[in-house]
């Protein structure tokens, strides 16, 4: 029992600090992993899929053009067009 509560209470803890939510807007939700944004959809299953693997196969980055200069990393082109051109 005491095992499942720490358990369960470091997912919550490293979910809570997964998510960076200085650079999430309106619709997107966004991770900084390695000094690389992830953005993806809000609530989305490439979203659930990459809380609970981890990067995907198959990416596209955009080097640069993200806020503070960092590299923005997503799943497909037009995620990233749409989180760049959201306020």
């Amino acid at each position: 029992m005491i095992r499942r509560l720490a358990l369960t209470t470091l997912l919550a803890i490293s979910s809570a600090a997964f998510a960076n939510t200085d650079f999430n807007k309106a619709g997107f939700e966004a991770h900084v992993e390695n000094g690389r944004l992830w953005v993806f959809q809000a609530n989305s299953p490439e979203l659930a899929a990459f809380k609970a693997q981890g990067e995907p196969a198959v990416s596209v980055s955009r080097i640069g053009e993200g806020p503070e200069g960092m590299t923005v990393r997503s799943h497909s082109q037009e995620v990233i067009e749409a989180y760049l051109s959201a306020k």
